[in-house]
């Protein structure tokens, strides 16, 4: 890219004797991360016509960083007063999910430690949707703690296992289970013992699948549907190899047999026990269910494209409808009230479900195969509306600028004048890098840094990652991979002309983005495929990594469907390795998911940022949140009537937030690395 008179302007002045702070030295205080201090010196002395834009962030930085403070001692209190209250109330399953939420903030905080023992004492008794709630948070709360985390959950799955084969939800538990056959299962084994990243230890498997087993007899509903599993017991399993736990697992159908304990059941359960013992991320899916997890991972699904939430009142209310989609074309507005969906599977209306079962109801009835005809029952203003579509499929954008304009267009722009960008990745998907070109070749001609938003981003499609890291990346090898079996990256050699051929693995030199400078901004959440990017951005491009550590999660799920429909799985099959040769491990995560042991110089974490920020309160998340979903709300409907935001603002005793700190972090990270630019290249050519 030419170099640019807007950058070598200011440089100039690097060599002129202005007075006050020095820009250089000013650039290289804040990129070591002291902001409060070269916040302090640029408002004081910054008078270089260099650091004009910096002098602005630096007052910003002098508002939002007291009002960060005030919002984490409001919110720690806040969030205290309010679990307190739902424990008290037996509102546990609220509490719960706050109660991570805190402790995921402050884990020391000794009061929110007793809330955590005050939750687990409440659960015993509470309804099974409460306790099972609870308990899965507490297990994920003290995750670190092995032995506790695990006896919480196997608590918490005996009760789930309780209400899923209770008499109110046997019948939706069993549909799901349709189609479930020993001979899926045994391929299904197979393959994990092909696959599988590291060689299964398939005693402790088929021991895990076998005590779910022991757990879901003891259950009531169990017990009352088949009343023979009273006498079962389950040997002792003796497992060495895959074979092993076959027979292991048909022992177990065998005494289930006699028991007249379905055969769908005892396979499923089984399997789900004996895959839980490897990691958190390998689970089977059962044909009934392949439809909808192949369309969730590929972030499509087939349907209308109507985001839906629940009113006040127990209905139904469109959220949005999403752009492009059957219902955006068809008509269909923020705030309508969904009464009725009637398709060839007959009329669905929602008055008549129960309160709690109406939205997730209403969402899946919307779903269908492509160019079904389905039709909505409204009510707007009052006014009741029928509207007829067309299923279609709906791809979920993943890929946001920093604000919309007037046409519901995403600008990428934090400051247009100092050619700063701005984009937010929230997933990784097929589509990804070609959105990402199509946000920012628009603005290539004005472009001189990209702000790089990868917070709470949990990853996604590696090769769609990858693609994104080449387009900061010159040359170099992006991440690395290891595992058993390995995928097929394509061939060495052209086969027309013989020449070889770049691996997917490595920069392709020539785009647009590989001058610029690039600022990440990541969190606790970013995970996986988004680490892969910051990890190889930082290291490859000279990245400079903004917040707090990341997640740390290097393993890498593949996704398989038997040839004929019988099962499909997800299963982890490859370790992630940054540049430099860095594993991504989660602390207290070794092999196969058991705790911490044997991780030895694998257990690294996650990235570190360059510029530390403390990790955001929950009152700061839900400021920031509200003030992107401002940023990014529809501004009108396909007919020009206008939109709100989707969400709900902040309560008004939360202490105000004037922007994201994060992202002013990164923004000043940006214009210090500019001012480095500028200085080196006029100092390259006086």
């Amino acid at each position: 890219m030419p170099r640019s008179p807007w950058l070598l302007l200011p440089a100039l002045s690097l060599l002129g004797a202005c007075g006050g702070a020095d820009p250089q030295v000013v650039a290289a205080q804040v990129l070591a991360g002291d902001l409060a201090g070269a916040s302090t010196r640029l408002v004081a002395e910054g008078k270089d016509p260099a650091l004009a834009g910096l002098r602005d962030d630096a007052r910003r930085w002098q508002v939002v960083a007291p009002e960060r403070s005030a919002l984490d001692r409001a919110s720690r209190e806040l969030l205290r007063t309010s679990i307190e209250a739902r424990v008290h109330q037996g509102d546990l399953s609220d509490a719960a999910g706050q109660l991570a939420v805190a402790i995921a903030a402050w884990p020391q905080d000794p009061g929110l430690l007793q809330l955590a023992h005050d939750l687990g004492q409440a659960a015993e008794g509470a309804p099974p949707d409460a306790a099972v709630a609870a308990w899965q948070a507490l297990a994920q709360i003290l995750a670190d703690d092995h032995v506790r985390a695990r006896g919480w959950q196997e608590r918490a799955e005996a009760v789930a296992l309780g209400r899923d084969y209770g008499p109110e939800r046997l019948a939706v538990t069993r549909a799901a289970l349709r189609g479930v056959r020993r001979d899926a299962a045994v391929d299904l084994l197979q393959r994990l013992d092909r696959e599988y990243v590291d060689a299964p230890d398939w005693g402790r498997l088929s021991a895990a699948g076998a005590a779910r087993l022991g757990r879901l007899v003891a259950t009531p509903g169990v017990q009352g549907a088949w009343p023979g599993v009273s006498d079962l017991s389950w040997p002792t399993p003796g497992a060495q190899e895959v074979q092993g736990a076959v027979a292991d697992l048909d022992t177990c159908l065998a005494a289930a047999r006699a028991a007249k304990l379905p055969e769908e059941v005892v396979i499923a359960e089984w399997v789900r026990g004996a895959l839980a013992a490897l990691d958190p991320w390998t689970r089977a899916v059962w044909p009934a269910e392949i439809a909808s997890w192949q369309a969730g991972h590929a972030g499509v699904e087939v349907g209308v494209g109507l985001e839906l939430q629940a009113d006040d009142s127990g209905g139904v209310r469109v959220a949005r409808p999403l752009p492009g989609t059957p219902a955006w074309v068809g008509g269909v507005h923020q705030g309508d009230v969904l009464l009725a969906v009637s398709d060839d599977a007959g009329r669905l209306e929602l008055a008549g479900l129960p309160g709690d079962q109406r939205l997730e109801r209403a969402r899946k009835a919307l779903v269908g195969a492509e160019g079904s005809a389905v039709t909505l029952e409204l009510l707007r203003a009052g006014a009741p509306l029928r509207l007829e579509l067309q299923r279609a499929p709906v791809v979920r954008e993943t890929v946001q600028g920093w604000e919309r304009d007037a046409t519901n267009a995403w600008s990428p722009w934090l400051d247009r004048g100092a050619g700063l960008a701005y984009v937010r990745i929230e997933v990784f998907r097929a589509a990804t890098p070609a959105d990402l070109d199509a946000l920012l070749a628009p603005a290539q001609d004005e472009l001189r840094a990209v702000v790089l938003d990868l917070r709470g981003d949990p990853g996604g499609d590696v090769n769609a990652a990858v693609r994104v890291a080449d387009r900061f990346v010159a040359t170099g090898t992006l991440a690395r991979i290891s595992g058993r079996v390995l995928p097929d990256t394509g061939p060495d050699t052209d086969p027309e002309t013989g020449e070889a051929l770049a691996e997917w693995n490595d920069a392709l030199p020539g785009g647009a983005l590989e001058s610029l400078p690039v600022v990440v901004l990541v969190d606790g959440e970013t995970a996986s495929a988004a680490e892969v990017v910051a990890g190889a951005l930082q290291q490859l491009a000279q990245a400079v990594v903004v917040g707090s550590p990341t997640w740390g999660k290097g393993y890498a799920q593949a996704l398989r469907v038997a040839p004929d429909g019988s099962y499909a799985v997800q299963l982890t099959n490859l370790v992630w390795t940054l540049p430099e040769g860095q594993r991504l491990a989660h602390v207290g995560l070794g092999q196969g998911g058991q705790g911490a042991e044997g991780q030895g110089a694998e257990g690294q974490g996650g990235i570190q940022p360059r510029i530390r920020l403390p990790a955001a309160s929950p009152g700061e998340a839900f400021r920031t949140g509200w003030l992107r979903a401002e940023r990014g709300a529809l501004r009108v409907h396909a007919d020009g009537s206008p939109m709100q935001p989707v969400g709900t603002p902040p309560r008004p005793d939360l202490p105000a937030l004037a922007e994201d700190p994060a992202v002013l972090a990164g923004e000043m990270a940006a214009r210090a690395l500019l001012i480095q630019r500028a200085a080196a290249q006029s100092g390259a050519q006086p």
